[in-house]
C-alpha cells in the first residue's frame, strides 16, 4: 500500500516518540511505501525549527535536517505539479494533494481534515481513490 504523510503527522512522530504518528511511520516505512515529495520533506525540517519546537522538544537543526534525510531515503520520491487550486484555505496543501495523486497513494494521512475535507478536496481525492484519514485511524486500520 502507498501512504503519503502529511507533515503534520511527520512532525507529530518526532514531538510524540510514544505516539501513534511515529507507529504509523515504522509501520509505513516496514511493509509499505511512503510517498513524498521535496516539499513535504521541506516543510517537515521548517517546522521542526520553529523555536517553539525546538525550545519544547530541544530538536536541533543537525537532527531536523538528519529526520528529513532519512525520511528522504527510504520514501519514494515524487515531483507533483500542481494543476489547479483545490484547497482555497490553504493552497499549499494542494501540493500535499498532488502529491499523493502523482505516487499514486491509497491513503493521505493528515491532522488537516477540514481543509482535506472540503467538498474539492473530498472529490480531487475520489477520483484518484485516495482515502483521507488521520494517523490514528490509519494505525486503527492497520492494526486490524
Amino acid at each position: 500500500m502507498r501512504l503519503t504523510l502529511d507533515s503534520n503527522v511527520l512532525v507529530r512522530a518526532v514531538v510524540s516518540p510514544q505516539g501513534p504518528a511515529l507507529r504509523l511511520l515504522n509501520l509505513v516505512l516496514t511493509d509499505h511505501i511512503l510517498v513524498l515529495s521535496r516539499f513535504i520533506l521541506d516543510e517537515v525540517e521548517r517546522v521542526l525549527l520553529y523555536p517553539r519546537i525546538q525550545t519544547r522538544y530541544r530538536t536541533t537543526p543537525e537532527e531536523a535536517a538528519r529526520f528529513s534525510q532519512h525520511l528522504g531515503d527510504a520514501s519514494m520520491l515524487v515531483d507533483p505539479e500542481v494543476e489547479r487550486s483545490i484547497i482555497q484555505a490553504d493552497p499549499s496543501d494542494d501540493v500535499v494533494l498532488f502529491t499523493a495523486a502523482r505516487g499514486k497513494a491509497d491513503i493521505l494521512c493528515t491532522q488537516n481534515l477540514r481543509h482535506f475535507g472540503s467538498p474539492e478536496a473530498r472529490a480531487f481525492c475520489d477520483e484518484r481513490r485516495i482515502r483521507v484519514m488521520t494517523d490514528v485511524e490509519a494505525l486503527s486500520e492497520f492494526l486490524q
